[in-house]
């Protein structure tokens, strides 16, 4: 299996909303990844799996969730809307700019809210406090974590070899790069090598033998060079 060296770390941003009413702080969270396949061991890859990858970026998070929430006696729904991951006073939570409208009060107009934070007061891995207006309150009803995805907010420079399978003798890969949106590749294209001529094959400076190909999995190793960032 192919198999990836990674270091983590973690790069919050400091934030602070501030009024007369209740501060917290507010850290976008975020995982700073860098790696490289590692060279000299044979690896297997799968047909769709990585053959090499090398990358550096940001990594941010999001997710959806539907909530229910009150802030100074205002009753606020959520409805299926994008938030992004934050640590909040140091405990996990999910901020989102989006705009929320209150129940219609008996006196007076409904309120809406153009930012709110929904965070996990306690540790107990539930969202039970929510935070806007420099107002900080308890929600009666704890809201379960989004299930948190890369946003597209990640940034940085990923570039990596995809196994294609084999016809006949010629041997296919797939490269992508990546660069600022991790998400969506900046360039795409197939190559292909003739192993009749040769098992030990070179790309952009990366050198790779061939131990065995067809169109379940390669084994391979990685001899030389890499791909510059």
């Amino acid at each position: 299996m192919n198999k990836i060296l990674k270091t983590v770390y973690i790069l919050p941003v400091l934030m602070i909303i501030a009024s007369c009413g209740t501060t917290l702080s507010l850290k976008p969270y975020s995982e700073r990844m860098q790696g490289e396949t590692e060279s000299s061991t044979e690896l297997r890859a799968y047909v769709g799996d990585l053959v090499f990858s090398k990358y550096d970026y940001v990594e941010r998070f999001e997710g959806r969730l539907t909530a229910f929430f009150e802030i100074n006696g205002y009753k606020y729904q959520a409805n299926d809307l994008l938030y992004t991951r934050t640590l909040v006073d140091g405990g996990e939570g999910a901020c989102t700019n989006a705009t929320v409208v209150s129940n219609k009060p008996f006196f007076g107009p409904a309120i809406s809210l153009s930012q709110h934070c929904l965070f996990d007061s306690n540790g107990s891995g539930l969202l039970d406090a929510a935070y806007a207006m420099a107002v900080k309150s308890k929600i009666k009803s704890p809201i379960t974590m989004p299930a948190w995805i890369t946003s597209s907010a990640t940034t940085g420079t990923k570039k990596e070899l995809i196994y294609q399978g084999v016809e006949d003798t010629t041997l296919r890969l797939r490269y992508r790069e990546f660069f600022r949106d991790i998400v969506r590749p900046s360039y795409d294209q197939t190559v292909e090598y003739n192993l009749d001529e040769t098992t030990e094959i070179t790309f952009r400076g990366l050198g790779i033998t061939i131990v065995e190909a067809d169109n379940q999995y390669l084994l391979y190793t990685i001899d030389s060079g890499t791909l510059e960032l």
